[in-house]
This record gives structure tokens, sequence and C-alpha cells, in this order.
């Protein structure tokens, strides 16, 4: 009840102040030309729900650099039955991972397709684990990274 007793508190001070803004702004114009007011409803932002998964397993490309000269490295991520990959970068030998890493928007979807994985969003990217644990991205069939295992 005292939640709501200071919410509905600061409510009136927040309207008064409006209104007191309002009519000072007002007889202060000289011009005679009308007020557009905006009489819509404004929404409060929220930030996004991210969902975050149980990591699988991460690997780092050692043939590319982000855009800022970044290390990347891939995680694969599983929350509930889907599997993820994404991108993560760092710098130097800082690499931090998260047991239960957030689901970036960026990260593919992935099936599990016999022994290897097919990116649901393009079917011509797949990734398969090598007998050392490393991961192989390939494009249309052809391999275009060997990542080392890194967990």
């Amino acid at each position: 009840m005292h939640i709501y007793i200071t919410r509905l508190a600061k409510l009136s001070v927040i309207a008064v102040t409006i209104a007191a803004f309002a009519s000072c702004n007002q007889s202060a114009k000289t011009d005679k030309a009308p007020v557009a007011t905006d009489t819509t409803l404004k929404a409060e932002v929220k930030p996004a729900v991210v969902d975050s998964g149980k990591l699988v397993g991460a690997w780092h490309d050692e043939a590319i650099k982000s855009d800022k000269g970044e290390e990347i490295a891939y995680e694969v991520v599983s929350s509930g039955h889907k599997v993820y990959i994404q991108a993560i970068t760092f710098t130097g030998k800082n690499l931090t991972l998260n047991d239960t890493p957030p689901i970036s928007p960026s990260a593919s979807e992935i099936k599990k397709e016999g022994d290897k994985y097919v990116s649901v969003e393009r079917p011509d990217e797949t990734y398969k684990i090598d007998k050392e644990g490393n991961l192989l991205i390939y494009d249309k069939g052809s391999l275009v990274a060997t990542c080392k295992k890194l967990l």
C-alpha cells in the first residue's frame, strides 16, 4: 500500500510540474501561432530480454580478426532444444568464457544432421568437429576455416 501512495505522490508532483512548465511556456510566447500538442501515449523503453544458454564449446579462429583488430572465437550454446553458434571477440589472451552465455541477436541456430551441424538460416553453411576437437567450418561444401578448440 505504501508503494502505491508513494507512486501516486510522485505522479502528482510530475503532473503539477508539467502543468506549471506548460503555462509558463505558453505565456512567454508572443506570436499567435497555435501550439501543437502531442497527445500520443509514450511507452517506456525497456531493455530486451536476452536469452542465455549453456556453453557447449568454444573455438578460436586464428585466421581472421574483427574490424577493430580483435581476435575471433566461436561459441556453441544450447538453449532448450535449440543449439546456436555465435562469434565473440577478445584481445590478446584475455578471453573470458561464461558457462551460461547470453545468446546474441547475431547467433545462428544450427541443427545436427549426421556427423555435422547445419545452419538453419544458411543451409550451405555446415560445421564439423574433427578428431582433435577443432571446429571445421564449411561453406557450400568447401572448407573455409579451421578453428582451434578452446573448451
